[in-house]
């Protein structure tokens, strides 16, 4: 159902997310999603938080590699799914548990950029003036808007930022 649910709210938006549509999608009657979850709202939250959890696991793992920033940028911009992003955070203006949810993954996986951007300068002192706080806002926002540009075909200076992340990553991450 969550799958189904998800290909939805990725191909067709969150307008097209309904019950039926879900139902149609996976072959089962439309009450069946409401037997699973009490309502849309509560299957929205659900999705969400499968999907955070997916990406927190996959943060965590990057953070406990030996190239922890490396990876989590590969993570960050190659799992971004600007679409869906954008989807939930519409969804997250009227969707009072979806925003708590959403607040909530942001905030962790932060604190685990920011553990990894700590644990990277720290072995290079004086590698990086910037704090790591700002580092890792500036990251998930450069990879949110390559996402973004990506898939509407813009690649103008995408090279550039990805060299310089690439160079950071060489001076920190080794």
């Amino acid at each position: 159902m969550l799958d189904g649910a998800e290909d939805i709210l990725r191909e067709e938006g969150h307008a097209e997310l309904t019950s039926r549509r879900i139902a149609e999608r996976i072959g089962v009657k439309q009450r069946l999603v409401y037997y699973y979850f009490h309502t849309m709202d509560d299957l929205v939250v659900a999705l969400f938080r499968r999907l955070s959890e997916r990406e927190l696991k996959r943060l965590r793992d990057a953070l406990n590699s030996p190239h922890s920033l490396r990876e989590m940028w590969n993570t960050n911009v190659g799992s971004t799914d600007a679409r869906l992003i954008s989807e939930f955070m519409a969804l997250a203006n009227r969707i009072a548990d979806l925003r708590a949810e959403v607040i909530h993954f942001i905030e962790e996986s932060r604190d685990i950029e920011i553990e990894a951007i700590e644990a990277a300068v720290r072995r290079k002192a004086n590698s990086n003036a910037i704090p790591p706080a700002a580092l890792a806002i500036l990251a998930s926002s450069v990879a949110l808007s390559l996402s973004r540009e990506r898939q509407l075909g813009v690649s103008s200076g995408h090279e550039v930022v990805l060299a310089l992340i690439d160079a950071f990553l060489d001076e920190v991450d080794d």
